[in-house]
């Protein structure tokens, strides 16, 4: 009688409990036009993303936190600097989920970007609070161009509908706050199939981490700076990540100079990572990081970031 080999068959319950990278929205064979032709974006969206996720599982692996999906995942690794490598993973992989997953292809010839999708409320707000759009790219621009070290910038909003920009350092991340997954697209993280976007509100938050979770550049109270020594997130304004002023009982929109000291809830719109390998990857070369910000915005979704505006303000 001929014996053949077992053969390991993954039960369908760990398979579940894997991280599992999902397709993109767009099209991953037909690139990103000059911003991350077809390899860089393979690059990014498959290679790099499926090692934070393999990574992740492996760090995972016959823990509490096996089977969770990326966004709880970052809040129970969070404060704890045992679980380090857990939060780097997830958190990293949770951001790269949103910054491509609000980009789309460069439109037809005329045409040099999708700015005549922005709505008029948004673009209200830009110009109330930024002077024109053109600022506001200038703002931002400056910002990841400011950073002499890996991380994102994030163009945000509060539910007043005041925006903002603002930078995070390492692994850190805009995406969650007080155990809720703060983008207004749920259920699309490209990292995680699983991710269900709102977390149960009603948990104990861990020990170390305040409801302005350090996480997201807020201070907390687990350290003498309130940031937790693996997450590194900073904001350079004041205070950290905040925009809206919960003292005003009838909030208004506010002038640029009034955003930078008041607030306390935030709501991501869109985010740039700021990794050298993915300007590398792209062919920009070592000191092609500018050129490679300038063609970020031939491929934003506006249509997209204009409805998770407004769907915030509701």
């Amino acid at each position: 009688m001929l014996l053949r080999p077992l053969r390991f068959v993954p039960s369908r319950s760990w398979v579940r409990s894997l991280h599992q990278r999902r397709s993109l929205l767009y099209p991953l064979e037909n690139g990103l036009g000059d911003f991350l032709p077809p390899p860089a974006l393979k690059s990014l969206a498959v290679d790099w993303q499926q090692g934070l996720l393999d990574r992740l599982n492996e760090e995972v692996k016959d823990t509490e936190d096996e089977g969770l999906n990326l966004a709880k995942t970052v809040i129970n690794t969070a404060a704890r600097e045992e679980r380090t490598l857990a939060f780097n993973y997830a958190s990293l992989a949770l951001n790269n989920s949103f910054f491509l997953d609000n980009l789309k292809p460069p439109p037809p010839p005329p045409a040099e970007n999708h700015q005549s999708e922005i709505s008029m409320q948004l673009l209200g707000a830009i110009r109330q609070q930024h002077g024109s759009l053109p600022q506001l790219k200038s703002e931002f621009s400056a910002a990841a161009l400011g950073m002499f070290t890996s991380g994102w910038v994030w163009f945000v909003t509060d539910n007043v509908g005041n925006t903002g920009v603002l930078p995070t350092f390492g692994p850190g991340t805009l995406l969650i706050r007080s155990r809720t997954y703060m983008a207004h697209e749920k259920g699309l993280s490209l990292g995680d199939l699983a991710t269900t976007g709102q977390l149960p509100i009603n948990q104990p938050t861990p020990p170390g981490v305040s409801p302005s979770s350090p996480i997201s550049g807020v201070s907390g109270s687990n350290t003498p700076n309130g940031i937790p020594p693996h997450s590194r997130s900073y904001n350079i304004y004041r205070p950290a990540a905040s925009l809206l002023d919960e003292n005003n009982e009838n909030p208004e929109p506010k002038t640029k100079s009034e955003l930078l000291n008041t607030g306390q809830v935030l709501y991501p719109l869109f985010c740039l990572s700021v990794h050298e390998h993915a300007w590398m990857a792209a062919g920009y070369g070592v000191w092609g990081k500018e050129e490679w910000v300038k063609k970020f915005w031939s491929v934003l979704d506006w249509e997209k970031v204009s409805k998770a505006y407004e769907a915030v303000k509701k």
